[in-house]
Order: C-alpha cells, then structure tokens, then sequence
C-alpha cells in the first residue's frame, strides 16, 4: 500500500477529551496533504512525535511533545511496526525543507530510520513555506 505521510503539528485544538486526529491538529500542511491523499485514493498517516503513525480518524487528547534526537532510535521501533501492521510498502512523506524548521530533522531521521526497517520506500516531497 502506498501511503502520503506528513508529521504533527504544534497547532492543536485545546478541546478536552479524545477527537480525531484530523481534527486535533490545526495545519493547513495536513488538511492540503490530507485532501491530495483522499483525491488519489491513498492511505494518508500522520507521523506524531507522541503517538507514532496516526490515521486521520485515530481518536487522540490533546498533547504537547516535540521529537528530540534522542527518541529517535526507540520512536522508529514503533513507527516501524506500525508501519508493518498497517502493509505500508511505499510512503511519500511530505515536509518543508529542514533549512526552514531544523526542528524536523527528528522526524525526518524517524521516518527513515523505520522505512528501512519494513523495506518500505520513502519519498520526500518538499513543500517551500508559500505552499
């Protein structure tokens, strides 16, 4: 299965209690991407710093968690039986640049490192800060 991938947001909706994750994050980069995996027909999943791979509907509370490098080795593990568990063979992983936030280089690191634990192919797609 080919997937469209994005990472979380810090932009969240506050509302107490459990809401998609769709819902929980406020990102005009998830809706966009969101959108372009439901017109083609494809999985999309979100790559939470938090809670790992997260379809649109997995219900979540909100949280505040930035991936350090540190998380990274242990974070993969679960992204990458995540991805197992779900038949994800082929992601396109959508992101700006990482000269524009350094902060996603955990993520980057994250999604890679668990790529090639599943033997899933991994494509970067850039998406400048006018998008």
């Amino acid at each position: 299965m080919t997937a469209f991938c994005t990472y979380c947001s810090a932009g969240k909706d506050r509302s107490q209690g459990e809401l998609p994750a769709v819902q929980r994050y406020r990102s005009q980069r998830i809706n966009s991407v969101y959108a372009a995996a439901l017109g083609l027909g494809l999985e999309f999943l979100i790559l939470s710093g938090e809670y790992g791979m997260l379809k649109p509907s997995d219900p979540i509370p909100y949280y505040a968690h930035l991936l350090i490098a540190t998380e990274v080795p242990e974070h993969a593990k679960k992204v990458a039986a995540q991805l197992k568990a779900l038949g994800v063979k082929d992601i396109v992983f959508f992101t700006k640049p990482l000269e524009e936030d350094e902060n996603l280089k955990p993520y980057h690191d994250c999604i890679k490192i668990a790529s090639q634990k599943v033997g899933a192919e991994l494509k970067f797609v850039e998406l400048r800060s006018h998008v």
